[in-house]
């Protein structure tokens, strides 16, 4: 029987080294999801880290520390070797996206990192699909709410009551003006 503790004591963020080849960093893989996917999403990691208290002297502690961090946070990590140095592990990445013009976005989808439990390849499988499942949710967001005067004309005429969605109007397929993309709110 395998010792546990030795394989968590393995654990490092190797593992997303082979995930995500393209990406020296959590930063960087934050850059890359932004910048690549149809709706901008935006990334959070969580961490996990041994925080120590006190001295050898007095009141020693040691415990495990999990903190979720976005944005800015991400690029003072460094590279995922930095992070294995200080004894930072990623254990989740979370992706979701903000919808412009409306007050709520999609879904925040977490990935957990199962690392003794599959190979890195299959986790790059999950953290895609729910990446997918993000941008599906935004151009729902989107198509319900990003309609222009011809898609509110076109609603109107077919006795949909717009009067109590706030301005918001779905996007009509066919709408001669906007093709059926919408219009920034």
């Amino acid at each position: 029987m395998k010792d546990y503790q030795q394989d968590l004591d393995q654990l490092s963020n190797k593992f997303f080294m082979e995930a995500f080849p393209d990406a020296e960093s959590l930063s960087e893989l934050c850059r890359q999801v932004y910048k690549y996917s149809q709706c901008g999403a935006y990334m959070c990691a969580t961490i996990e880290y041994l925080e120590v208290t006190g001295t050898c002297f007095d009141d020693y502690h040691e415990q495990i520390v999990q903190k979720t961090l976005e944005g800015d946070e991400l690029r003072q990590l460094g590279t995922w070797q930095a992070m294995d140095e200080r004894g930072e592990l990623v254990v989740s990445l979370a992706i979701g996206s903000i919808v412009e013009g409306v007050d709520y976005g999609t879904d925040d989808i977490e990935i957990e990192a199962k690392q003794l439990d599959e190979e890195p390849s299959e986790f790059r499988k999950r953290f895609d699909a729910a990446l997918k499942e993000v941008e599906q949710q935004a151009q729902a967001i989107w198509q319900d709410t990003h309609g222009c005067e011809s898609c509110q004309a076109y609603w109107t005429d077919q006795g949909v009551d717009l009067d109590d969605s706030g301005g918001l109007v779905p996007v009509y397929k066919y709408c001669p003006d906007c093709q059926g993309h919408g219009t920034s709110i």
